[in-house]
C-alpha cells in the first residue's frame, strides 16, 4: 500500500500545507511592502548586470581567476565611473542652467512691453518679425496673449527644472542601491540563476526552454533598443555637425536618449534645430537637417529595431510593439525593456499549457476503450 495515500498521511499533509500557505502569503505581502519602493532600482541593477555580465566573466577568467568578489568590485567601480558620475554632473548642470535660463526668459516675457524698453524686436529673429510685427500693430491683444502663453510656458519649465533639481537626492539614493545590488548580482549571479531554475514550476526540458527564452528576449530587447538608439544618435550628430549647429555631441547624445522613448524620439531634437536654422535665414541648412532627420535618423529605427528584437528573439513584432508601449505606460522608461519580456514569457507559459493539454487529451483518447 502507498503510505502517502493513507488517511493519516493525508491529514498530516493537509495539516502542514495550510499553515505553510498562510505563512507564505503573509511573508510574501510583507516582502512586497518592503521592496515595492525599490522595484525600479532593483530592476535597473539586474539589467545593468545582464548587459555587463559577459565582460565580468572575461575579467574573471583572464585577469582575476577565481576572485569573484574582487572582479565584481572592479566592474562596479568601473560602471559607477562610466555612468553615475557623468550623468549626475550633467543632470546638475542642466538643472542649474535651465533654472537660470528660464528665470531670465520669464523676466523678459513678463516685461514684454514697448513702454518699458522691451519689445519683440529684441527677442525674435528678423524673418519672424516681418510677419509678426504687422499683426501685433493691427491687433494689440495678440501681444497680451503672446505674453501670457510664453509666461505660462516658461514658468512651467522653470518649475519642472526646480523639481528635477530637488529629485537629484532621490536619484543619488537610487544609484547607491543600484550599484550595491549590481555588485552582489555579479558576484553571486551563478547562484541566483541556479536558485531560480530550481523554483520554476516546469519540467527539466521546459525549464531550460523557459530560461533560454528569457535570456534571448531580454538580450534582444536590451541590445536592440540601445544599439538602435546609439546609431540614431551618431547619425543625428553627424547631420547636426554638417549644417554647422553648435554642440553636435550633446545633440547626438540627446537624440540617442530620446530615441529609446516611443512617441518622443529624435524629431524632438532635430526639428527644433531645423526651425532654428530656418528662423536664422539658413533655409538650405534647415532643409538638409530636416531631410536627413526624417529620411535617415528617424527611419533607421524601422529597420534596425525589428531586426534586433523580432528576428533575434524569434518574437512577434506585434508582441514587441504591445510590450514596449504597454510597459512604458505601466513602468515608465523601464517598461520598454520589461514589457516585451513579460509578454514573451506569458506566451511561453500559454504554449506550455497548450502542449500539455493536447498531450493529456491524446493520452485520454488512446486509453479510451474502443
Amino acid at each position: 500500500m502507498d503510505t502517502f495515500r493513507t488517511p493519516d498521511a493525508l491529514r498530516r499533509i493537509k495539516g502542514w500545507i495550510l499553515p505553510f500557505v498562510f505563512s507564505f502569503l503573509i511573508l510574501a505581502f510583507l516582502t512586497y511592502v518592503t521592496l515595492a519602493s525599490l522595484f525600479r532600482p532593483l530592476v535597473w541593477a539586474m539589467l545593468l548586470a545582464f548587459v555587463s555580465y559577459p565582460l565580468y566573466q572575461m575579467l574573471l577568467r583572464r585577469v582575476l581567476p577565481g576572485r569573484r568578489g574582487l572582479a565584481a568590485m572592479a566592474m562596479t567601480l568601473a560602471a559607477a565611473a562610466l555612468l553615475v558620475l557623468p550623468m549626475s554632473f550633467a543632470a546638475i548642470l542642466i538643472a542649474r542652467e535651465s533654472d537660470g535660463l528660464f528665470g531670465k526668459v520669464a523676466g523678459l516675457v513678463g516685461s514684454l512691453d514697448p513702454s518699458k524698453g522691451i519689445s519683440p524686436d529684441t527677442l525674435l529673429p528678423d524673418v519672424v518679425l516681418r510677419y509678426l510685427k504687422p499683426l501685433l500693430e493691427r491687433y494689440p491683444f495678440l501681444r497680451d496673449a503672446m505674453r501670457q502663453v510664453a509666461g505660462r510656458v516658461t514658468s512651467t519649465m522653470l518649475r519642472f527644472s526646480q523639481e528635477f533639481l530637488g529629485d537629484l537626492v532621490t536619484m543619488l539614493y537610487h544609484q547607491v542601491i543600484i550599484f550595491v545590488v549590481y555588485f552582489f548580482i555579479l558576484r553571486d549571479g551563478h547562484r541566483i540563476v541556479s536558485y531560480f531554475r530550481g523554483i520554476v514550476p516546469l519540467m527539466d526540458d521546459e525549464r531550460e526552454a523557459f530560461m533560454s527564452r528569457a535570456d534571448n528576449v531580454l538580450r534582444a530587447v536590451v541590445f536592440g533598443v540601445i544599439v538602435t538608439a546609439g546609431v540614431q544618435g551618431v547619425l543625428g550628430a553627424l547631420g547636426w555637425w554638417f549644417v554647422g549647429l553648435p554642440n553636435p555631441a550633446l545633440a547626438g547624445a540627446l537624440m540617442a536618449l530620446l530615441a529609446m522613448i516611443p512617441f518622443v524620439g529624435t524629431p524632438s531634437v532635430w526639428i527644433p534645430g531645423a526651425l532654428y536654422l530656418f528662423l536664422s535665414d539658413d533655409v538650405k541648412g534647415a532643409l538638409i537637417l530636416a531631410v536627413w532627420g526624417l529620411g535617415v535618423v528617424s527611419t533607421v529605427d524601422n529597420f534596425l529595431k525589428p531586426y534586433f528584437i523580432s528576428e533575434k528573439a524569434k518574437m512577434s513584432t506585434l508582441l514587441v510593439f504591445l510590450g514596449a508601449f504597454g510597459g512604458l505606460a505601466a513602468w515608465g522608461f523601464l517598461g520598454i525593456f520589461l514589457g516585451p519580456l513579460i509578454l514573451s514569457l506569458f506566451v511561453f507559459f500559454l504554449d506550455t499549457y497548450r502542449n500539455a493539454w493536447e498531450l493529456y487529451q491524446q493520452e485520454g483518447r488512446e486509453d479510451a476503450p474502443s
